[in-house]
């Protein structure tokens, strides 16, 4: 494992019964950085992060700070911060939800607990609330007091699992500010899965967009725009089924769109293979035009 990675995620498979969820995903965080994790629905997002978290059984290796994770290794547990399926004792305050976690905690100096316990819900911006009992918190509160769960014992690595849900604009701004700020002053490394792209955009370094259970695409913002792109391939005639098929066992994302029209996707790689193989076979290219999809349409 790379000294500069404090995640590394290698072969990770899940299935349940015959229907395999998690497809060999591989990947690394380096330390201080932030990753968006994006996916349509039941791509597999949730279940990669209880994976990694080991809270779903899995085959595939997970190492945190060079050292293969388990679930049994509290010290190692207690360095990640986790927002994910959270529950809380609706009828106590915020205060006492996190003073039984501080004590429940092992390994953790509870020597100051209720000035931690503070400076914790002030970093959430929930310090005017500390006396009010959970079950009246909106649902935007619930996950803010959720991050200060996640942020108790200082972690290393932050899993966040749709952090943004249920956050008015304002609640949003508050804690990308927060999780800047943990990554800056700390070096925290944070993972977090999102449906929206602008958060994602803003306070990521890197993505991974999930598809089916693989990774689909690992990198910047940049260079995923750059790869989204679709061309129309306007042709002499029409463009056998056969063909077609052919450009698929090439890993080239065709289709036809009426009888003399392909629309090729995520042709930055494939475009120049697409034009040599028509033009092998005989076709005349008599015009090609990009089409840039919106980003949206990989994880929506």
């Amino acid at each position: 494992m790379s000294s500069q990675n404090i995640l590394e995620v290698k072969h990770l498979q899940k299935a349940f019964g015959r229907h395999e969820v998690l497809k060999d995903i591989n990947f690394e965080v380096k330390q201080g950085e932030i990753i968006g994790l994006l996916g349509k629905n039941g791509s597999g997002k949730t279940t990669m992060i209880k994976s990694i978290l080991g809270l779903l059984q899995h085959s595939g290796e997970v190492y945190f700070e060079g050292k293969k994770l388990s679930i049994r290794d509290t010290y190692a547990m207690n360095r990640i911060g986790v927002l994910v399926d959270t529950a809380f004792f609706e009828d106590m305050t915020a205060l006492d939800n996190l003073k039984i976690l501080m004590m429940a905690t092992p390994h953790r100096d509870n020597r100051h607990m209720k000035k931690d316990i503070m400076e914790l819900l002030e970093f959430v911006g929930l310090e005017k609330n500390v006396k009010e009992k959970v079950k009246g918190f909106s649902f935007g509160m619930k996950q803010r007091l959720a991050l200060a769960q996640a942020l108790m014992n200082e972690p290393k690595l932050l899993i966040l699992d749709e952090p943004f849900v249920g956050l008015d604009p304002l609640g949003i701004e508050l804690v990308k500010e927060k999780l800047t700020e943990l990554c800056r002053k700390k070096q925290a490394s944070i993972i977090f899965s999102s449906h929206q792209l602008a958060e994602v955009e803003e306070l990521s370094e890197d993505l991974i967009v999930i598809e089916d259970g693989h990774v689909k695409y690992f990198g910047t913002y940049e260079d995923l725009a750059r790869q989204n792109k679709e061309y129309r391939i306007i042709t002499d005639r029409p463009i056998p089924t056969k063909m077609l098929s052919e450009l698929h066992a090439k890993c080239c994302e065709v289709y036809e769109k009426s009888e003399n029209q392909l629309i090729l996707s995520h042709g930055e790689k494939t475009l120049d293979l697409v034009l040599r193989y028509l033009q092998e076979n005989g076709f005349t290219i008599c015009e090609i035009l990009r089409e840039d999809r919106p980003l949206e349409t990989l994880f929506a």
